[in-house]
């Protein structure tokens, strides 16, 4: 009995012992956001979705915003810190041409209460620079030769981001995000805003002259709206077999696609080659196409085939739920099948 009881006293002990340890090891507010925005962060964006309805509601044209692709990739630089993540963006579905390549460092600042990033830029000069780290991503050893000290930012213009419901928010403070452009004396003011979500990051960039005048970004103040992509593989049979005939068909692919509008092209061997479109988009719905119903975001499969004379031809989409891991589509002359996972990689069902 008296041993059973030294043998309780001493469990509670441990544990007693173990959650003051534990109490004694708490954190900030602002190092537990820095662990949920660097989960966060790392993603494929696209704004294929606001491009397409701005045009769908008449915004007027000055007002639209370009279509912009953003890749953030975290990477190993230790002389940068231990939170460092590879940045390139492109603009209109131009995913091969550079048009902007940074690295975002994070770090806790209790002080402001807030994750303090700084951006530092990779693209500067003639182009060489992009050039050079565009797709650093695939090959981080490109990245090796920076430091912190010859590695250009703009200070003052450290971006603040702060945990609001469901999302983080950041911004530059521009009584502080000051500069001088080539051959000016006076200076322009930077307004960068970042907005993050599980599933989206909208940005916004304006640059106000000594004035106060805007002198660059969208007109109206609106965000660059970019939507969480998911990683698809998508392949086409043609003819597109099916019901277990056993004839033979053409497999094109596998291409690698995002379901934030990518596509792909390529030609039939068919005895009239034809080139065949594709392309995967998750509508994320900004209006009601029917009054009274509200529509449902869903993810849509296009398919169309031009002749030789680039006039479309058959065509077809199908739709499903947007958080399915894989869809297709059987026209009859083509089979096309986009998947998360391979069938080669799943598990077997009963």
């Amino acid at each position: 009995m008296t041993r059973i009881l030294f043998a309780v006293v001493g469990i509670v002990l441990a544990v007693a012992t173990g959650q003051a340890f534990a109490q004694g090891q708490d954190s900030t507010p602002t190092e537990r956001d820095i662990m949920a925005l660097t989960t966060m962060l790392p993603g494929v964006y696209d704004s294929e979705e606001q491009v397409y309805f701005q045009g769908r509601t008449n915004v007027r044209k000055e007002a639209r915003n370009t279509r912009m692709n953003s890749k953030i990739v975290k990477v190993e630089l230790p002389a940068f810190g231990p939170y460092v993540f590879f940045v390139q963006d492109s603009l209109d579905n131009k995913l091969d041409e550079p048009y902007r390549v940074r690295l975002y460092t994070l770090a806790a600042d209790n002080a402001a209460q807030a994750v303090r990033m700084r951006i530092y830029y990779l693209d500067t000069g003639e182009g060489e620079a992009k050039k050079k780290y565009w797709n650093a991503n695939l090959n981080p050893a490109v990245l090796n030769d920076l430091a912190p000290a010859t590695t250009p930012f703009t200070k003052g213009c450290d971006v603040l981001w702060r945990r609001e419901a469901g999302q983080f928010h950041g911004a530059t403070a521009m009584k502080d995000c000051q500069w001088s452009a080539d051959g000016e004396t006076a200076k322009r003011k930077t307004d960068y805003q970042l907005q993050l979500t599980n599933n989206s990051l909208w940005a916004r960039d304006l640059t106000y002259d000594a004035k106060g005048k805007q002198i660059s970004g969208n007109p109206d103040g609106t965000f660059d709206k970019m939507n969480r992509a998911r990683d698809f593989m998508c392949h086409a049979d043609i003819p597109g077999v099916s019901g277990g005939r056993d004839l033979p068909f053409k497999r094109h692919g596998p291409f690698p696609m995002t379901d934030q509008g990518g596509a792909v092209k390529f030609m039939s061997e068919e005895k009239e080659p034809r080139e065949v479109n594709i392309l995967l988009r998750n509508v994320d719905w900004q209006v009601n196409n029917e009054t009274g119903a509200f529509t449902r975001d869903v993810l849509v499969t296009y398919v169309f085939a031009k002749d030789k004379d680039g006039k479309i031809g058959a065509s077809a989409y199908s739709f499903t739920e947007p958080t399915v891991k894989r869809t297709g589509i059987n026209l009859g002359w083509i089979l096309v099948l986009c998947y998360m996972e391979s069938n080669r990689d799943g598990k077997p069902e009963f």
